[in-house]
């Protein structure tokens, strides 16, 4: 139970509500067209409190490319144009349509990453807006700029951290701590600073007419600029009686401003040249977000403890509390709704009667902090830390490596505490550290994975073998046999030292253990009723991973990473080593080929060439979007799981040949589909060899053809098609089974589809 109480404190620290998506991602995004008769301007936005100082893109981790991604968590903005709701997550952009209010609909997604890591901590985008063909982000890497047609990253102009945006014609006006910056976008692809003012702390925004006006987190929290001249920012006025503001906006000559702690304050700005405060409402916690939603309202979000409030300033010296709703996060008000945006939700209330808000509906992401990975057959079993010690399973269907998505989820229940898992056959063993137990759960339907046994044992790591599974408990190996998974039993056990053990590994008939006090522990299973301790040697630390590849052993320790020449096993030798400084936050390891990938617990990967075990040498670090947790090797693809989301990637030095993540050069051809069951919709996933004419049915089980979806020319490559599960006629199919047929010239795939009304 070593690290059970390290384990709690990141749990609280880092807790989210794990949600299961039900809506349907199509792999190719929409062109979204917007009105330009009706311009889409931000509202104001959290501000993170600490400065960054190390940004990472992942998508330029020099050979590894990103493929594929899913239960992605960690809303923190959105913006919304017409029926078009933009979101920015931790790992990218996603487009969620609205035209059915009652039940939105992701579209499309593009993984940027666009957050990065301070000293452990997660900072993610500040504010989005859309203009024309173009989303502007504002993140810790500056300004990044996306076509949203094709949905691909056009261009990064890197500021300190870019907290609010606001654009005007070809001018993009940003503010990100260090000051106000006017960047020229007319040409998306190479913006450029053409004006600036410093203003240290500066993270709100607005923009009226030749002046911008600006909320500061240090000294005075308020600025006013002219910008005439948008080259020529010059210094108007300021308030030095309100500090620390974090977001602000302006109408009809007076500023709302939410200012944390402060409350909020609205000033006056009709004489620009001379403002001050009219008034101030303050509360029990912070006001961190703000927007308007007519003359008469503001609404707000105030932290701790949460809550919405409408606050009247009809009488702007006199302003008041009108009602206050439950619920927190950022917020956008267009027309007459508001969108809530949570960490893992959006709200859309109409408020059309701003004392009345009625919920419109909802839209839930995942939002699970991953652990451990393991890959199997066409899918990945991730661990979650859950919601509050409420931990649990998540499946995700990684057949097309491309479209990866979520299938079954299992919870083990509250209190429960997992972070590690093997997998073997159709089953799962996940350890609870908190109740001394290790779960076991079927998982030969990976939409619906159920419990299956238990088996009592305070388990430091496992390995799942051939026939038996191998649990690290205390300072002892226990050898159990659970092919009956709800008749589990103990083989037998054998001591190794004094210290907890920490990792197993078995191969070839022999367990090999890292303990906390450095020492690895060889023992022959052979006889599995009695376990012999053949040797034991030290590694440099405590042991945060093993893996064995023939006759090799990998050792990964606080100090370095030993490679052992195990090929007499009686007496293990050192044959080479590799050292990064301090690797005490190395937790585990993975050796494909001639690489070695040494997992990272506060982000991102090392990976280590092997190819001559005496004199390893390092090829590169990969810093991963969200704190690394996992990390399983399988088919030329490496799987990770992180804080924030499930990844696919590809790593260039092993040889795949794939020249566009839609057209990847194909020998197989298949077609599969999701969700399963489907109940309102479904996408429909497959793969073409060659480019040429395309047809795809559907038939019920009586071969009676129900609708045809596509006979059209198509490109060779990764496609999908959204059916609405309605007939040719445009009735709503029944609940039932039905056959999706996609023929070309020279192949016929077939994939069956599950209905459920």
């Amino acid at each position: 139970m070593k690290h059970l109480a390290l384990f709690v404190l990141l749990a609280a620290a880092f807790t989210a509500t794990a949600v299961e998506i039900t809506v349907t991602i199509p792999a190719n995004p929409l062109s979204i067209q917007t009105d330009e008769t009706e311009p889409c301007l931000p509202d104001g936005w959290m501000v993170p409190s600490e400065s960054f100082v190390e940004s990472t893109d992942f998508r330029e981790n020099g050979t590894v490319q990103h493929v594929g991604s899913c239960m992605w968590q960690g809303m923190s903005d959105v913006f919304v144009c017409g029926d078009s709701v933009w979101c920015s997550f931790q790992d990218g952009l996603w487009l969620i349509d609205i035209s059915n209010v009652s039940n939105p609909e992701f579209l499309s997604r593009i993984y940027t990453p666009l957050y990065t890591l301070k000293q452990g901590q997660i900072m993610g985008v500040n504010d989005i807006l859309i203009e024309g063909d173009y989303a502007y982000i504002g993140d810790h890497e500056g300004v990044r700029i996306i076509n949203i047609n094709n949905m691909e990253l056009v261009s990064t102009y890197s500021l300190k951290r870019a907290h609010t945006l606001y654009l005007r014609d070809t001018d993009l006006f940003v503010v990100d701590g260090t000051g106000f910056w006017v960047l020229d976008v007319q040409n998306p692809a190479e913006p450029d600073s053409i004006g600036f003012y410093e203003k240290s702390g500066a993270v709100g925004l607005d923009i009226s007419g030749n002046y911008a006006f600006l909320s500061s987190t240090a000294g005075a929290g308020f600025t006013v600029l002219d910008i005439t001249d948008p080259e020529n920012p010059i210094f108007v006025s300021e308030l030095t009686d309100i500090c620390c503001t974090n977001k602000l906006i302006e109408e009809d000559g007076y500023a709302y401003l939410a200012s944390g702690s402060a409350g909020f304050n609205i000033v006056n700005v009709i004489d620009p040249l001379n403002p001050f405060l009219l008034s101030n409402l303050y509360f029990d916690g912070s006001v961190m977000r703000i927007a308007k939603i007519n003359s008469q309202y503001v609404v707000v979000s105030v932290s701790s403890p949460d809550k919405i409030a409408v606050i009247d300033v009809s009488d702007p010296v006199y302003p008041f509390i009108a009602v206050n709703y439950g619920g927190s996060g950022n917020l956008f008000v267009a027309e007459e709704r508001l969108f809530e945006t949570a960490s893992n939700s959006i709200q859309i209330q109409d408020i059309q009667d701003p004392l009345n808000f009625v919920l419109e509906g909802s839209i839930d992401v995942d939002a699970y902090y991953s652990r451990e990975i393991q890959v199997s057959g066409n899918f990945a079993y991730i661990v979650d830390l859950g919601d509050w010690f409420n931990s649990g399973l998540n499946i995700v269907d990684i057949s097309d490596p491309y479209n990866p998505y979520p299938r079954g989820n299992y919870s083990i229940g509250f209190p429960s505490f997992c972070f590690f898992l093997t997998v073997k056959n159709d089953y799962a063993y996940i350890p609870d550290i908190m109740n001394d137990l290790l779960e076991i759960v079927d998982i030969s339907n990976p939409d619906l994975p159920v419990y299956a046994g238990e088996y009592a044992a305070a388990v430091e790591d496992l390995f799942a073998g051939d026939p038996y599974t191998y649990l690290v408990v205390g300072n002892t190996l226990q050898i159990t046999d659970m092919q009956d998974p709800s008749n589990p039993s103990l083989l037998s056990t054998i001591a190794l030292g004094t210290e907890d053990g920490c990792k197993i590994y078995v191969a070839d008939e022999y367990a090999f253990v890292g303990d906390c006090a450095g020492e690895v522990w060889i023992v022959d299973v052979t006889d599995s009723l009695y376990p012999q301790t053949v040797t034991s040697f030290n590694a440099a630390g405590e042991v945060s991973g093993i893996f064995v590849v023939g006759d090799l052993l990998y050792v990964v320790s606080q100090e370095q990473l030993q490679i052992v020449d195990i090929s007499v096993i009686d007496t293990p030798q050192i044959v080479g080593s590799y050292s990064d400084g301090d690797l005490s936050t190395y937790t585990n390891i993975h050796v494909d080929g001639d690489y070695a990938y040494i997992v990272n617990f506060i982000g991102g990967f090392l990976e280590i060439d092997v190819s001559d075990p005496s004199a390893p040498f390092r090829e590169e670090f990969f810093q991963t979007a969200g704190w690394c947790r996992g990390l399983d090797y399988a088919d030329d693809y490496l799987y990770v799981s992180t804080d924030c989301s499930f990844q696919i990637l590809k790593n260039e030095l092993l040889g795949i040949n794939d020249d566009d993540n839609s057209t990847c050069n194909l020998t197989e051809r298949a077609v599969s589909n999701y969700p399963s069951p489907a109940m309102s919709s479904v996408t429909i996933l497959f793969s073409l060899a060659a480019t040429g004419v395309t047809r795809i049915d559907v038939y019920d089980i009586t071969g009676r053809i129900v609708t045809t979806l596509a006979a059209e020319e198509m490109a060779a490559g990764q496609h999908s098609l959204v059916w609405d599960l309605r007939d040719t006629n445009g009735s709503v199919i029944p609940s039932g089974v039905y056959h999706v047929r996609i023929s070309t010239a020279d192949w016929t795939g077939v994939t069956n589809l599950v209905v459920t009304r």
